[in-house]
């Protein structure tokens, strides 16, 4: 782990950036030494609150300085140049392409929402898996991990989605 890391300092800066905790900075840095010490090729890391990941964001960012990808910034652009009927497949392939381009990682990961969006027909944990398979993945993911069980966003969301044993590494943040 980085030094920066351990001490803390850069730590309690994120923790209490917005007025509160937002999570444990240990626990994240414990995460991700234990992901990239395992063969494993995509963590995510999971909270509810979007501002929060932001914040564990801007902390990896600063203690590791991995290129980050803001996927909804970058596809969405991308995007209006298609027809509606294209999308799909283009926004598999540019994140294929893209992502290659960045290998061998880790890239970090950070607002993933419109890989959600219903008319992109996407299996967006899929397509991480299969994009990690030739460059390293760090995710933010907005949702939550309980009992084996991934969602994205939360109950009564229209975008809300369920996985069973998802079969990445996985960290539920604090």
């Amino acid at each position: 782990m980085p030094k920066e890391a351990n001490s803390g300092i850069l730590c309690l800066a994120t923790k209490w950036k917005r007025g509160y905790r937002v999570v444990s900075c240990d626990q994240m840095h414990n995460a991700v030494t234990d992901f990239l010490r395992t063969s494993h090729t995509c963590l995510l890391l999971v909270h509810p609150e979007v501002c929060k990941l932001e914040d564990a964001a801007n902390e990896l960012l600063l203690v590791y300085k991995w290129p980050c990808l803001s996927v909804g910034r970058e596809l969405s652009t991308v995007l209006l140049s298609e027809t509606p009927q294209l999308r799909s497949r283009a926004a598999r392939q540019w994140m294929k392409t893209h992502l290659r381009e960045m290998a061998p990682g880790p890239v970090l990961c950070t607002s993933i929402d419109l890989l959600f969006e219903p008319t992109l027909r996407l299996d967006p944990l899929a397509l991480m898996r299969d994009v990690s398979r030739v460059t390293r993945l760090v995710v933010t993911w907005p949702g939550s991990y309980v009992d084996n069980v991934l969602a994205y966003a939360v109950p009564g969301h229209s975008h809300y989605r369920t996985w069973r044993r998802p079969e990445v590494f996985i960290k539920a943040l604090d």
